[in-house]
């Protein structure tokens, strides 16, 4: 009987890591989206670095729809630091500044990796102990039957 609450409380701790596990995977990956989104923009300005003034270009508008714009000054644009604020900097810092925040991110994707591996093994060990507590369960009823 007390083998049988083992078990269960057992499982229980399996089905909570899974779901942590789970959780860590949809951060990674949405950390990971966000990442790939910030080396695009990185390239993005770079490109954008290297023209002059005066030229057309097509900007997204959302949705697939796109405009065309005449870009007037490429040299500073306006960056979002966060908090609904916006500053006006030069490119070059703003290549700066997202590389910093892809830094931050890449960091924060190596943290949940570990943090992944770390549950993965927690819920490797649980499911030995329970293979061990099952095992153990069959030899006793095989005792008691024989």
């Amino acid at each position: 009987m007390a083998n049988e609450r083992e078990v269960q409380e057992k499982l229980a701790i399996l089905q909570q890591l899974q779901g942590e596990a789970e959780t860590l995977q949809r951060r990674i990956v949405e950390l990971e989206l966000l990442s790939n989104e910030y080396k695009r923009t990185i390239e993005t300005l770079e490109f954008f670095e290297s023209i002059e003034a005066g030229v057309e270009a097509l900007m997204s508008l959302g949705g697939g729809i796109f405009a065309y714009v005449d870009i007037k000054n490429c040299k500073k644009i306006l960056v979002d630091v966060g908090s609904g604020v916006v500053i006006e900097r030069e490119v070059k810092d703003a290549i700066e500044f997202i590389k910093k925040r892809k830094s931050d991110v890449e960091e924060n994707i190596q943290k949940l990796t570990q943090m992944l591996r770390q549950v993965a093994q927690q819920a490797a060990s649980i499911q030995e102990e329970l293979a061990k507590l099952i095992q153990k369960e069959k030899e006793g009823q095989n005792v008691q039957n024989p």
